[in-house]
Order: structure tokens, then C-alpha cells, then sequence
């Protein structure tokens, strides 16, 4: 499930589209929506669209959509026994089926509108058909056949090339020539997404127990948690994986100053970490007092130093506070001398 968002407002209202895919046979719905309809009405639509027509699915797989992650939807699926399998932190790639879709269905409406200067609600149905009747070459077969066993029994594009034939209804010879542009479309929408997302896919795989880095993209909700501001890390500190989801997705240990976002990433989200002994830091041995204060005092002087100004001289020097500390220069004043005494005895 997914939705397609910000469309043009249609005469009936309707500016999202509410797309459900079946993951076995391909065939998809699409729903002609509002956004400010309810949860009780879209609850509604999918009792009567969804359920009444293929039954209560086993699970849905959707993103993180406030509509998807509300109690009510939760409490609605979980009646029906149905489990929501939702997608991973700021990755649609996890729902890619619905994503490719999207793509296509946008490119199709752009084209039918732009061709033939109409809504979207209108040409909608024909989208829906077409996607129905396309081959699909991975169950190598129609969604409709898929569906239902056998071909779809249609007057559209019977024939075959050269064939004369006499189409008596006006409606019918339009609505042909429009499902034979989609079709077109379609297969050039299809093999363009292919191709782009074949160029960025390489193989990535982790180990319960490993160290990673985790990406910050400013688009995404880790740089947006962070505060992500110019000339910072591109990826954060290694953090251990807790536990591997799926192929592709793994449960990360996060910080509390993350623990607002999701610890679950897809695999693109990560980096290995290599173990150097070298990166492992020494503990000091520090007191605190009971007051959670440090007591550190100067340990020696490095040096000394007067600097003469126009009308007086003034008199750094040099100190160590302690041997795993930075070496700091300090106004020599009365008040130091007087702190730290044995400083100054030499």
C-alpha cells in the first residue's frame, strides 16, 4: 500500500490516490481519495474495495505513513489478523514494488492528461485496466490472467497489425487508440526505472555483533535529528548491529540522543567499520569529589615569558597541569603565585 500525493484537485474532490498492489499476481487498485478524508472512511474503502473483492490479506507491506502507523489502523489489522510489515528508517526502497508503480502510474496520467486535455480522475480506470492486461516478466504472464486463469475477454487490441477492423462505437475506437499510447508508455516507464536502479546496486552484507557506520544525509531524519549543519561527517560514529532483518535491513544500537528515530536501516544506510586497536582510547584515572568536581592543579612550569607594552610589562608563563593534558599559557598574576607557591620556588 502506498499513497501518490499532491495531485491536481479533481471536479469530485480527489487529490491522492491510494494504490494496493497484490505481491503474488502484480494487479494493483487505485483508489481515488482526499487527503483530509478520515480514517473511518478509508477503513471503509478498503472493506469494500479490498476485502470484499480478494478477502483479508495476510500482511501488508507499506511505509511509515502517519495513516499506516495510527492506533486505529494498528487496532484495525490486528482484528482482522492481518500483519503490517513497514518499511525501514527513511528507505523506500524496502517497498520498491509500490514505488515503481508510482512512477509508472504519474508518467501514464501526465501523458493522458497533457494528450488529451482531461482529469486524471477520468483516465484513471484505463490506467487500472492497462496495468491489468500488461505482461509482467516476473510471474511471465498478465496480472489478469494471473488473477483470474485466463485472458481477459476485451474488443481492445484484438488485432493484429495490418487487420482492417470496422469499430462501430466512436467510444471504442478512442478509448483503443488511448489504451495502445498507455501501453507504450508504460513499457518505456518501466525499462527507463530499471535501468536507473540498476546502476547504484551492489552487493552489501553484516554480521550480528559488527560495527558501522551510519549515513547522515540532510534529506534524511538522522540529519534532521542531529541538527545536520554544513561541514559536518558524512557518516556518525560505528554503532554495533543488534540483529539482521530480513536480506536487507539490520537493527542498529543508536544513542539516546537518536532514540527518537527508528533503529532499523536498510543495508545502503550502512558502512563497515574496520576494528583498529589504535582507535580504542585510554581511561584516565580521574576523582571526583563528592560535589562532582575535578580537583587538577598545575604540575610544573614549561616556561616563562615578559612582554613589554608601552606602559607597563606583563609576565606569562607556561604551564602543565598534568602529563595527559594540553600544555597552557596563563597571565602571571599575584593570585597564582599565591595558589600554587611551589611553582614559583625555583
Amino acid at each position: 500500500m502506498d499513497f501518490v500525493t499532491h495531485l491536481p484537485r479533481s471536479s469530485r474532490g480527489h487529490d491522492f490516490i491510494w494504490m494496493i498492489i497484490h505481491r503474488l499476481t502484480k494487479s494493483a487498485q487505485f483508489l481515488p481519495v482526499h487527503q483530509k478524508m478520515s480514517l473511518d472512511k478509508l477503513a471503509g474503502l478498503y472493506i469494500c474495495e479490498i476485502v470484499r473483492l480478494h478477502g483479508v490479506p495476510l500482511s501488508i507491506v507499506s511505509d511509515r505513513d502517519p495513516r499506516f502507523t495510527s492506533r486505529f489502523w494498528l487496532t484495525l489489522q490486528t482484528t482482522l489478523g492481518t500483519q503490517l510489515r513497514m518499511s525501514s528508517s527513511y528507505h523506500p526502497q524496502t517497498d520498491g514494488q509500490s514505488e515503481r508503480t508510482i512512477y509508472s502510474l504519474e508518467d501514464l496520467l501526465r501523458a493522458c492528461v497533457l494528450d488529451h486535455l482531461g482529469s486524471w480522475n477520468e483516465v484513471l480506470p484505463l490506467v487500472e485496466f492497462i496495468n491489468y492486461n500488461s505482461y509482467h516478466s516476473n510471474i511471465g504472464m498478465a496480472p489478469y490472467e494471473a488473477l483470474y486463469g485466463r485472458r481477459c475477454r476485451t474488443p481492445l487490441c484484438w488485432y493484429q497489425d495490418g487487420e482492417t477492423v470496422a469499430v462501430g462505437l466512436k467510444l471504442l475506437q478512442e478509448t483503443t487508440e488511448k489504451v495502445k499510447l498507455m501501453q507504450k508508455r508504460m513499457k518505456a516507464t518501466q525499462s527507463r526505472q530499471k535501468s536507473y536502479d540498476d546502476k547504484r546496486r551492489r552487493p552489501l552484507e553484516f554480521d550480528v555483533g559488527d560495527h558501522v557506520f551510519l549515513r547522515v544525509i540532510p534529506t534524511t531524519g538522522v540529519g534532521r535529528a542531529i541538527r545536520l549543519k554544513k561541514l559536518l561527517l558524512e557518516f556518525l560514529v560505528p554503532y554495533q548491529i543488534l540483529k539482521k532483518i530480513g536480506l536487507v535491513a539490520y537493527e542498529i544500537a543508536l544513542p539516546p540522543q537518536l532514540a527518537k528515530l527508528h533503529n532499523v536501516f536498510h543495508v545502503s544506510q550502512l558502512r563497515k567499520y574496520v576494528l583498529d586497536p589504535e582507535h580504542v582510547l585510554e581511561v584516565d584515572d580521574i576523582q571526583i569529589r563528592e560535589d562532582l568536581t575535578l580537583d587538577f592543579g598545575p604540575t610544573r612550569v614549561l616556561d616563562m615569558q615578559t612582554k613589554k607594552l608601552r606602559g607597563k610589562e606583563i609576565c606569562t608563563v607556561k604551564i602543565l597541569w598534568n602529563e595527559k593534558t594540553q600544555e597552557m599559557t596563563w597571565e602571571l598574576e599575584e593570585d597564582m603565585k599565591k595558589e600554587y607557591p611551589y611553582l614559583f620556588s625555583e
